[in-house]
């Protein structure tokens, strides 16, 4: 009899188990590559948050922010990690995307420079710094990126004409990628994401000359930048599904900004790196992860500053942007 009790009771366990897990809620993400600045993504892939909250996560990888963007703004999937760039371009087209979680609140990538241009350059004005690169072939990932769009601000504000006084040289997303340029002198310089530019750095390739991730540029601080966004019919249809990504991440976020936990875990995450470089990696990125996920107008007009984004439509800020589903503090 107590054979049989054990035995139904086993049974129970296992059906309870399956039901729970036949239960979870399937969302569908979206990530630009395989960059070091998804960690909250990562973080709640490897410690199993999704499945906290009641999520069963399913997630793609694509090559640039275009492809991200047109998979959530047709709906095939529920929610990308896209710039806030693309959401403000969709705004100013007439196109419906809603930031809900500040991943980074600067930019991903700083101005890395070959040793002969970084010497004669180092400790010198920033402008003295920007006019260094005429001339010059500088490695971005995309046309008309992020990247690029920051670049043409500086070499702007300093008298550069670009393109003209620099060359641009478009080279992707893969790290590889710079560090072959580099070797091979194809470019002098880059703003290529990271872990790239520590990867320049570790190989003895180039050093940061102007570092717009520690917020040497006021221009790039403070901004609404690389987001969870999902559609806004999703966020009208789904709220509790919002409120539950948007908590998943919030607590990826936190234990990512814990320098042992999270450090470990993109160890973990980008093990094919020296550990001394995924120790640095973390330490240049973890600088401009948000604290908080939090938006504002103003870090959203910073943007639209130096994007200018093409489209006849008025941007309407707080249509572009929700702190709403954020964890109340």
């Amino acid at each position: 009899m107590r054979m049989l009790k054990l035995a139904a009771t086993t049974l129970f366990a296992s059906l309870m188990f399956t039901a729970a897990a036949g239960a979870q809620e399937v969302v569908t993400i979206t990530n630009i590559g395989r960059g070091y600045f998804s960690g909250p993504l990562y973080v709640a892939m490897r410690e199993g948050l999704f499945e906290k909250h009641g999520l069963k996560p399913e997630v793609t990888f694509v090559k640039g922010g275009a492809l991200a963007f047109q998979s959530v703004f047709t709906r095939q999937v529920d929610f990308g990690i896209l710039s806030y760039e693309h959401v403000l371009t969709a705004a100013a087209q007439g196109r419906d995307l809603v930031s809900i979680f500040n991943i980074t609140h600067r930019p991903l990538n700083n101005v890395i420079v070959d040793n002969e241009i970084y010497k004669a350059n180092t400790g010198k004005s920033l402008e003295e710094k920007v006019l260094a690169l005429k001339g010059k072939r500088v490695g971005t990932p995309s046309a008309g990126g992020s990247g690029e769009k920051m670049l043409g601000v500086l070499a702007g504000r300093y008298g550069l004409q670009l393109p003209g006084d620099v060359e641009l040289v478009y080279l992707g997303t893969d790290a590889a990628t710079y560090v072959g340029a580099f070797k091979n002198n194809l470019i002098d310089a880059a703003l290529p994401f990271e872990p790239a530019g520590v990867l320049l750095e570790q190989e003895g390739l180039g050093h940061t000359l102007i570092n717009l991730m520690d917020g040497e540029v006021e221009d790039f601080r403070d901004l609404n930048f690389m987001t969870l966004a999902t559609h806004s019919a999703t966020v009208e249809e789904k709220p509790e599904l919002v409120r539950k990504v948007v908590a998943v991440f919030a607590e990826a976020q936190d234990i990512l900004l814990d320098p042992e936990r999270g450090q470990a875990i993109m160890g973990a995450e980008f093990s094919q790196m020296p550990p001394e470089a995924n120790e640095k990696a973390y330490e240049v990125v973890r600088q401009i992860w948000s604290p908080d996920g939090r938006m504002s107008i103003e870090g959203g007009k910073k943007v639209f500053n130096y994007l200018q984004p093409e489209g006849g439509q008025e941007i309407n800020y707080e249509k572009t942007f929700t702190n709403d589903f954020l964890p109340e503090e």
